[in-house]
């Protein structure tokens, strides 16, 4: 089996790909970035075939002709621009032109090539918008189907938008496609791209825990943080699994927990960490891009469908996120 990987220079990317290869699949990466080298070491290693190309996804002969010719048997497309207000403002476009447009050129180009028999398209929890925070009425753990969405950013917007267009496109031109929708994420292969501006906060306070700093963190919140290859796990199974009831899918670990309990577990292995709440007219380094907490994502309707459930247990996340840390030394430059 083939699987493309659009956006495989991406955070999730980088995780899917580890793991298709870790299962000896075929896998091709599209994205307009070079994969990281301390991840192409990695790669190496594992017993899957694959390669990578790079173009811009926006050209539409290009990505008809890597999706054509490479007898392609299951999309991901997790390209992504994920905007904050300074990209907003200055660069709205090319928000769209990735979540978007992008995302159109690959759903052409698969309902072109027979090959092709299934579209995962990885949306994000941010397309509840205000509807994660209660503000259309619903209180309850977040359903794909119960919730009414309300995206108020240009991010949120435009991953709403592409998983109504992806599933249009899918209706019109006979193609199975999957929105999933991935709540907070973090861990292995977690990076700044140049089109991701916003870093976790768990892995906002790894870095600082690395260097043996201080986290100043402005408030406790909690959020149903998932760990970033056990999303990559639950796609495979998306992937493969015969009888997909639905749509639309949550992808969460459906347990809250906060950064302040992420930092417990690395101050057990990084001592000189400390972490703190700042206090008075002191500035956080922990950026937790807003003041409240989106209600947790339901994984119920995944787990019933698929039967994966994703983790929650801080430790063991952590011996796994620390061998990544060990395997992929060098990949964080700790002194900027």
């Amino acid at each position: 089996m083939t699987l493309l990987v659009v956006g495989g220079s991406g955070f999730i990317g980088l995780n899917l790909i580890e793991v298709l290869l870790s299962s000896s699949e075929q896998v091709i990466s599209l994205d307009k970035s070079p994969i990281p080298p301390a991840a192409m070491n990695v790669f190496s290693k594992l017993p899957g075939k694959f390669t990578s190309i790079q173009l811009d996804i926006t050209n539409t002969g290009d990505v008809d002709r890597v999706v054509s010719g490479g007898d392609v048997d299951i999309i991901f497309y997790g390209a992504a621009i994920t905007a904050g207000v300074e990209r907003e403002i200055s660069d709205p476009l090319s928000v769209f032109d990735v979540n978007v447009i992008g995302l159109l050129n690959v759903l052409k180009a698969a309902c072109r090539t027979p090959s092709v028999n299934r579209i995962i398209n990885i949306s994000s929890g941010s397309a509840y918008g205000n509807g994660g925070f209660g503000d259309t009425g619903w209180k309850d753990s977040l359903d794909e189907f119960g919730t009414r969405e309300d995206p108020q950013t240009l991010y949120a917007i435009s991953k709403y938008a592409g998983e109504r267009v992806a599933l249009r496109m899918g209706e019109l031109l006979n193609k199975r496609v999957i929105n999933v929708r991935l709540s907070a994420i973090f861990g292995r292969w977690e990076y700044d791209t140049g089109v991701r501006d916003t870093l976790s906060a768990p892995m906002q306070a790894t870095l600082l825990a690395l260097k043996g700093a201080t986290a100043l963190i402005d408030r406790k919140e909690e959020r149903d943080w998932t760990y970033s290859r056990d999303v990559a796990r639950a796609l495979y199974k998306l992937a493969n699994h015969e009888n997909v009831k639905s749509s639309l899918y949550n992808i969460s670990s459906g347990k809250p927990w906060s950064v302040f309990d992420w930092c417990a577990v690395l101050k057990m292995s990084y001592p000189d960490f400390n972490y703190r709440l700042c206090e008075f007219g002191e500035v956080p380094n922990i950026d937790l891009f807003g003041t409240r907490d989106r209600i947790k994502m339901s994984p119920d309707r995944f787990l019933c469908d698929i039967g994966y459930t994703l983790s929650a247990d801080l430790n063991e996340i952590f011996e796994d996120f620390k061998i990544w840390l060990n395997e992929s030394n060098g990949f964080w430059n700790l002194e900027t």
